[in-house]
């Protein structure tokens, strides 16, 4: 394993580079309210369990459902380009979960050009007086950033509710809310990771004239596909993977800097830490370790699993790859303390606790997607393959973890979502399945918002799959626009949460 120090990096940085703290953000600090900010920032607090960066707004009930539909607009990943056909175009439709329909639409009309949606986010920003406002801020696989006010969207204010669109760079798929974080100095900015050119863009909330920090570089040779993960536990470092190098990178988030990186090796140097590609990424503040999804390859005896790399101390030491977690997503659960791993190829969920601080974490149980991995058999009747986890934390501590699930892409519905408690862990071998509305690809987004867990589906129509967080009944499916392919939960209102 190689890595590097931050000493090291900055030396680099400094000595070839020329680099120095943005003044950038100054003026945009000076410029906010102090008090709104105080008041702001101590509704904040910490910020843990980071997938997206808008998991705290999930939490406040009486919200909608966002869902991004692509109409009849199409996107070829591999070029990064995008076309329309004949037929609807497309769409964010605000779904009410309580009356269980459509109450409103931002369409994206032929102005827009071409339009297929990537990762969408909530955000607040906090204003010079008043509440804070709320946006949704959502890249587009053409090339662009779309921002939308959200109480416009929901109030049906239609194609008025866009405010603007910026370009960024190639093939963005990815993107991550990082809010103000209290006595950190730093304003709201949202992170979109461009797939072609192997870097990160920034937008600062509120500021919607440009890019304002364009081309954070997030490989170290190769551009590919990448995550990043932060954490107010990590603060001020994130971390970045990219699939197409063997790499975990950290950049500081205040300057925008690489700062340090591990190297995993081939497999011919040492089996057991033999990694061609990293890409999903988790934290658990038990252990305060990090958890990165590792790609093998058969040509080289490689085997798949999950990287954990403690990123305390001057270098970032791998600590353990666990090959027994091969799938190519995972996640933390609300309060740290599991691991979970999706290996939608082998039709499982991997559940890692993480103990103490600086202790390795263990795989602790393993259950099936489906009844005796029937998925596998590609059964039409056979639930399975999971794609991506909502959590849903329960009065009694326990929590419901809600999987999407990917096959057999049932026409009439019946794939659903796979769902277990926290309690059952140890006990119950395979997920209940909740059928009410199948997928149409192998990705599916999955979101958990107020009283309810939605999910996108295709068949019987496109739509969004709603459930009851607390009881996993299905709560109903509501019809959107044609091509669902994102969902995010969205307060009724600003929450002052971030």
């Amino acid at each position: 394993i190689a890595s590097t120090s931050r000493e090291e990096a900055d030396t680099y940085l400094k000595r070839n580079l020329n680099l120095t703290t943005p003044t950038s953000i100054l003026p945009l600090i000076i410029a906010m309210n102090i008090a709104a900010l105080l008041t702001f920032a101590l509704a904040l607090g910490a910020v843990s369990c980071v997938q997206h960066g808008d998991e705290r707004h999930a939490s406040v009930p009486g919200g909608y459902f966002f869902a991004f539909t692509n109409g009849n607009c199409t996107a070829n990943r591999a070029l990064g380009t995008t076309e329309c056909g004949d037929g609807p175009r497309p769409t964010i439709d605000v779904v009410d979960p309580r009356e269980m329909k459509v109450v409103a639409s931002v369409p994206i009309t032929e102005t827009y050009g071409p339009v297929v949606w990537a990762d969408p986010v909530y955000m607040e920003k906090c204003e010079e007086s008043g509440p804070p406002k709320g946006y949704v801020l959502a890249n587009e696989r053409g090339g662009r950033i779309v921002i939308i006010d959200a109480a416009k969207a929901i109030a049906g204010a239609g194609e008025d509710a866009i405010i603007t669109t910026l370009p960024m760079g190639d093939r963005p798929v990815h993107g991550y809310a990082i809010p103000h974080i209290d006595g950190q100095g730093n304003v709201g900015e949202f992170w979109s990771h461009s797939d072609g050119d192997g870097h990160f863009d920034v937008v600062k909330l509120g500021f919607w004239d440009d890019i304002h920090v364009p081309e954070i570089t997030a490989h170290v040779e190769t551009p590919g596909h990448g995550k990043l993960l932060w954490d107010s536990d990590l603060w001020p470092y994130g971390y970045a993977s990219n699939t197409a190098e063997p790499y975990l990178m950290e950049i500081d988030l205040r300057n925008y800097n690489k700062t340090r990186h591990i190297k995993f090796t081939t497999h011919e140097e040492e089996p057991d830490s033999h990694c061609m590609g990293t890409h999903g990424l988790a934290y658990s503040k038990y252990n305060k370790h990090i958890y990165a999804t590792c790609s093998g390859n058969d040509t080289v005896g490689g085997e798949n699993g999950l990287v954990e790399v403690n990123p305390e101390g001057d270098e970032m030491v791998l600590v353990k790859k666990h090959t027994n977690a091969r799938g190519g997503q995972v996640y933390e659960s609300l309060d740290g303390k599991w691991i979970v791993a999706i290996d939608k190829a082998n039709d499982e969920i991997v559940f890692l606790e993480a103990r103490g601080t600086g202790e390795e974490s263990s795989v602790e149980y393993v259950v099936a997607a489906s009844k005796d991995h029937c998925a596998l058999g590609e059964e039409p009747s056979c639930a399975g393959m999971p794609d991506k986890v909502a959590f849903y934390p329960l009065p009694d501590g326990s929590m419901n973890f809600y999987f999407s699930l990917t096959s057999p892409q049932n026409k009439n519905g019946t794939d659903g979502v796979g769902f277990i408690n926290s309690k059952n862990l140890g006990t119950q071998d395979t997920l209940t399945n909740i059928p009410g509305g199948s997928g149409g690809s192998k990705y599916r987004s999955i979101y958990s918002g107020g009283d309810h867990v939605a999910t996108i589906m295709a068949h019987p129509y496109d739509g969004i799959m709603l459930i009851d967080g607390a009881n996993g009944k299905l709560a109903g499916t509501v019809e959107t626009n044609t091509g669902s392919t994102r969902v995010i939960y969205v307060p009724d209102e600003p929450t002052g949460k971030y």
